[in-house]
């Protein structure tokens, strides 16, 4: 099987006495898994990433020497056996790696932060769960995949993860996840609640680099060193292949012109008031005694009921016809 040449994180630091060692380097394995496509993209790396637990209860993560190392608190500041929701670790993780080009929590830091949220959320939507995306019987070796096959089967799991996940996921940054609760389906919820502050507990922009370089020999000395183990590099090609259709749809998603606003419902124009038309013409005979306006069928005045002269002349409106 092919194996990566440039592993972007070479080793692992865990604390040793304390409860669940085996928990925690799992935890930081897992972290590494879901950041490697970021990190890879930028061409970053990290020689040692570590845990650490200092008394301070509010710091949860450094970054020494931009990428030397990155200490990580993964265990509750007065209870070392319960470990912090597991979308904590991953967003400080991301914090500490923006670290690596950006050292004070400036607007480029939070920009790239944010940045990086984001692309690790368009992963996770897509169903990439880490190293596992292929997911047992889906592993490949042998030969160096093309970047066109591996497009392909990024694409391909990706929409099979969707499928049986029964959704494309939400966003990261809230509640652990509960017994049984898928754990991709939890770290993408917990990203849509996320505090997008800087104050996220990080000594990088309080502390001197003497301070920062005790701390981490002091918990380095505290911990148990694990290599990293070589991962298939085709499966690596097709986690990058992954990140890039991400960023693909996200171009086309900035490029894509805004809808059109959507006109107000006009009421159609109201008819003019009509005018008072004049009463159509009547032809009438008057009466010779009592002056009434009879109708001409009438043989007899209506009112006083004399009869009609053989010679009455007809009217319209008043007008003589004779």
């Amino acid at each position: 099987m092919t194996r990566e040449i440039d592993p972007v994180i070479h080793s692992f630091t865990h604390l040793k006495h304390y409860p669940r060692e085996d928990e925690a380097l799992h935890f930081l394995k897992r972290i590494a898994s879901l950041v490697k496509p970021l990190m890879r993209a930028r061409g970053w790396t990290v020689k040692s990433l570590s845990e650490f637990h200092p008394d301070q209860a509010n710091l949860l993560g450094l970054n020494v020497g931009r990428g030397e190392q990155i200490l990580l608190r993964l265990r509750e500041p007065f209870d070392s056996t319960q470990f912090l929701p597991f979308e904590k670790m991953v967003d400080t993780m991301l914090h500490e790696l923006a670290h690596i080009a950006h050292g004070p929590h400036d607007h480029k830091f939070q920009a790239l932060w944010d940045q990086l949220r984001d692309e690790l959320d368009g992963l996770m939507m897509k169903g990439y769960t880490g190293e596992s995306f292929l997911g047992k019987g889906h592993r490949l070796g042998g030969w160096n995949i093309p970047p066109r096959e591996a497009r392909r089967l990024a694409r391909a799991q990706a929409e099979r993860n969707i499928s049986a996940s029964g959704s494309r996921g939400h966003r990261l940054g809230g509640a652990a996840p509960q017994p049984g609760q898928d754990l991709r389906n939890a770290i993408l919820d917990s990203i849509k609640r996320r505090n997008r502050t800087t104050d996220l507990g990080c000594a990088n922009n309080n502390w001197t680099e003497g301070e920062i370089q005790g701390i981490s020999q002091t918990w380095t000395r505290n911990g148990f060193r694990t290599q990293a183990e070589e991962h298939a590099a085709n499966e690596a090609a097709i986690a990058q292949a992954l990140w890039e259709l991400v960023q693909e749809e996200q171009r086309r998603d900035a490029e894509r012109p805004p809808p059109l606003p959507i006109p107000t419902a006009t009421r159609p124009p109201l008819p003019s008031p009509r005018r008072p038309q004049p009463p159509e013409p009547r032809e009438y005979w008057a009466c010779n005694l009592c002056t009434l306006h009879n109708p001409t069928h009438a043989a007899a005045c209506d009112a006083c009921g004399s009869p009609r002269p053989v010679d009455a002349g007809l009217s319209r409106n008043g007008a003589s016809t004779r």
